[in-house]
């Protein structure tokens, strides 16, 4: 069982690294306009689904044949819950993408500049819960749920630099408006890795959130009244 559990580890920090290079290369598709790179994202995509599938079915396959005992049986259900999150945050970035083609006229520095900033920081906090992941380190990862709740300055400063577009260039406003989705999947694919940090700690305390007291696992976030900020 310990050679399969690591198999699947080792399958799953894969797959967060193909997630990490999806979003730095969604935000870079954003901020180059980059109208060719969408193929290859969706291609990305692709190979994220089907990772994830395999990892699911193997690692619902040990349970199902091994029973396993109650730390490897937490470590297997965790991975399936971590891949879930991997897939929908590669999902948050294909979609953050999309706006690119919107874009291609390069009247939207300032905010094509935020945006990629948040794309970057939200790479790198999924980094952050991936290696607390590899070293089952509860307390690193409450400390990246403590620094994901810096997303959303961040976004803030993107619908900002929008509405401002939005006011002083009415014609374009159509293009601040979908921009302002690809905020919003960005800051979602952030909350994506407060879900992995929260299975991170099930992990290794056996229940969410359990042990010593620690930040909220969970960002509140108001909702969007609407789609154009």
């Amino acid at each position: 069982m310990k050679e399969e559990l690591q198999r699947f580890e080792e399958e799953v920090l894969v797959l967060g690294n193909l997630v990490e290079d999806l979003l730095i290369e969604a935000s870079d598709t954003l901020r180059d306009c980059d109208l060719y790179a969408l193929e290859r994202l969706n291609d990305e995509v692709r190979q994220v689904h089907k990772k994830r599938l395999v990892i699911e079915m193997g690692c619902l396959s040990l349970i199902a044949s091994r029973r396993p005992l109650d730390g490897e049986l937490r470590s297997l259900v965790a991975m399936v819950e971590i891949a879930a999150e991997l897939e929908r945050m590669a999902d948050h970035g294909k979609r953050a993408a999309l706006a690119n083609y919107l874009t291609a006229d390069h009247q939207l520095h300032k905010p094509l500049a935020s945006l990629h900033r948040l794309g970057a920081e939200t790479q790198a906090l999924l980094d952050g819960a991936l290696a607390a992941f590899a070293r089952r380190d509860a307390s690193a990862a409450r400390m990246v749920v403590v620094q994901a709740q810096e997303i959303e300055n961040v976004h803030l400063q993107v619908r900002r630099e929008l509405l401002a577009v939005i006011k002083g260039k009415p014609r374009i406003a159509n293009q601040a408006i979908f921009l302002s989705r690809s905020a919003y999947n960005l800051r979602r694919a952030a909350e994506r890795v407060v879900g992995i940090c929260d299975w991170v700690v099930f992990t290794v305390k056996g229940s969410l959130g359990a042990g010593e007291p620690t930040p909220e696992i969970q960002i509140h976030l108001a909702e969007e009244k609407s789609v154009a900020l």
